[in-house]
């Protein structure tokens, strides 16, 4: 071996990525996640104390990326029933979606999305279903998640301190077809049955 390869660092190991139901996560699991997601959604940041890793609806299923013990990306799925027009449908509800702002621009975030499809394929329903800003939607639809137009979505978000408002977002939707095509989305505006995760 030549003298410059044994002082060449080493390649920074990739994350490593888990997928856990949220019943085995350990307050510990829960420290770090809320750490990242409060470094993450700085606005949001009185939310994720302590070992507070959700904002609404805690998930079923955690999709979690580590370098050793930090976190460095997560997404949270949860099924749930969502009322599109007049029917009620079974979706999985994916939020929480997050890279640490050191790992944002490294590719994480395409690894972790693919790995969030594999946890929907796991849970089995028919459709993923998110909400988002305009500004990241393009990261979204780039890994195959699909806008819906021309629909309003209304839940109820609740503050930090337990009091709960209607909220009628009119953009910003997006569906990830699993069991089903885009065709046999429903028509009408979406109408959440409990909080968004």
């Amino acid at each position: 071996m030549s003298d410059a390869a044994q002082h060449a660092p080493a390649a920074a190991a990739s994350p490593v990525f888990r997928t856990v139901a949220e019943g085995d996560l350990t307050l510990d699991d829960h420290e770090a996640l809320a750490a990242m997601l409060a470094r993450t959604f700085d606005s949001y940041d009185h939310w994720y104390a302590g070992a507070r890793s959700w904002a609404g609806m805690q998930p079923e299923l955690r999709v979690v990326a580590r370098h050793g013990d930090v976190v460095v990306a997560h997404a949270g799925l949860r099924r749930q029933f969502v009322t599109v027009g007049e029917t009620d449908l079974l979706v999985t509800a994916v939020g929480m979606v997050a890279v640490s702002p050191a790992a944002q621009g490294t590719g994480l975030g395409g690894e972790l999305l693919r790995q969030v499809d594999a946890a929907l394929e796991r849970l089995g329903s028919r459709f993923g279903l998110l909400e988002t800003g305009e500004a990241v939607q393009g990261f979204y639809r780039r890994a195959g998640w699909l806008p819906l137009h021309a629909v309003t979505g209304h839940y109820t978000a609740f503050s930090a301190d337990g009091a709960g408002v209607l909220v009628s977002q009119d953009e910003g939707w997006l569906i990830r077809e699993v069991g089903a095509t885009a065709a046999e989305w429903p028509a009408g505006d979406i109408r959440w049955n409990g909080q968004m995760v």
